[in-house]
């Protein structure tokens, strides 16, 4: 009876693991940059939704852009000079934005300004993902606190714990981002794109060069 009981259990044990989403040997995420935005593109399926928990808001697409940046100034339509102005002179608070795509990474890229992959292993991606999880602000439920989306729109924007200033911009947090998963990116004094690029090329491919 023991024996077909330890049968039984070994069974349904391995049942349980061969259910679980199994990570592949490495996964790619992409550095991307298109006008003032500067976002890390990571694909979903359910492995990279049980360590990037806020991918589950977006599970019909291909792959999620997370950014961040000054609150006012990301979630107002175009681009208001005052409010520029506002986020470079004194702190002010952030959302980090996250938008869906159902297109392949291929088509993305070409509406972006420069593209970089970047093959992380898994224990890489989990760092990386960990990174992004503290970086929001969560209610007493541990839910992600929504600051603004809108029908019909596949962007969300979400209250984040950090603040913008002239020595912190969205540039600053992309290559934190990158830095957490291991990579040896010195982040002080890093605020452009062009500086966030030409620190980040040698540890990936590029798909489409910044010019």
């Amino acid at each position: 009876m023991k024996k077909i009981i330890s049968v039984i259990y070994i069974i349904i044990v391995n049942g349980f693991l061969f259910c679980q989403p199994q990570p592949s040997d490495s996964i790619s995420i992409y550095l991307v940059k298109e006008s003032w935005h500067t976002g890390i593109m990571i694909p979903v399926n359910e492995y990279t939704i049980t360590k990037l928990p806020v991918a589950k808001y977006f599970k019909e697409f291909l792959f999620i852009d997370i950014g961040w940046g000054d609150a006012d100034f990301y979630q107002t339509p175009g681009s208001d000079i005052f409010l520029a102005a506002k986020a470079i002179l004194i702190p002010t608070p952030t959302v980090i934005r996250v938008d869906g795509y159902k297109f392949p990474i291929e088509k993305v890229i070409e509406w972006r300004d420069f593209a970089i992959e970047l093959s992380l292993k898994n224990e890489e991606f989990i760092k990386l993902a960990t990174y992004i999880n503290e970086s929001f602000i969560y209610n007493d439920r541990g839910e992600h606190i929504i600051s603004k989306s809108e029908e019909g729109k596949p962007i969300i924007f979400f209250k984040s714990k950090y603040f913008y200033y002239f020595l912190r911009t969205c540039n600053t947090w992309a290559a934190e981002v990158i830095q957490s998963s291991g990579k040896d990116i010195d982040t002080f004094g890093l605020v452009t794109a062009g500086q966030l690029y030409s620190k980040v090329v040698k540890y990936g491919k590029v798909l489409k060069k910044f010019d």
